[in-house]
């Protein structure tokens, strides 16, 4: 089985072993040796959230059923990033539960300098996806270096 290589956030709710056509539509949309694609996965083994979000952008995962909230993205656990003072009011994007989906990439330059390590909180690009109604609706799509 493939390592799960994502933020410490959520490297434990991050699931691959998914058939279902919006999960295979995004691997081959988006997944390479540097980009990594994951069904969100609660760890009641619920996989539809509720998604609430802000301008900044941060993204947070409710679970529908045992209603564990999962952070999805947020710019002041990334090195790269940088995350404004300023306060943003969180909105739930949809009256409905839906299945998530997220994407991380991450920069190859820790191959090639001796004096970087891999930190899997160092995303340089950030995408999440809900389906709803079986349509993925792109939630997220955020550079954070």
């Amino acid at each position: 089985m493939r390592k799960i290589i994502a933020p410490i956030h959520i490297a434990d709710y991050c699931s691959i072993g998914y058939e279902d056509e919006a999960f295979q539509k995004l691997q081959q949309a988006y997944s390479d040796d540097f980009s990594y694609v994951y069904k969100v996965k609660c760890s009641c083994n619920n996989t539809k959230f509720f998604i609430y979000t802000d301008d900044h952008p941060t993204v947070i995962a409710e679970c529908s059923i045992c209603k564990k909230k999962i952070v999805v993205y947020d710019l002041s656990l990334y090195p790269a990033a940088t995350k404004l003072d300023e306060s943003y009011i969180m909105k739930q994007l949809l009256d409905t539960a839906n299945e998530l989906y997220v994407n991380y990439e991450y920069s190859d330059e820790y191959l090639y300098h001796e004096d970087v390590d891999f930190d899997p909180n160092d995303i340089t690009w950030a995408k999440a996806f809900i389906k709803k109604d079986e349509q993925l609706i792109k939630i997220l799509d955020d550079e954070t270096a």
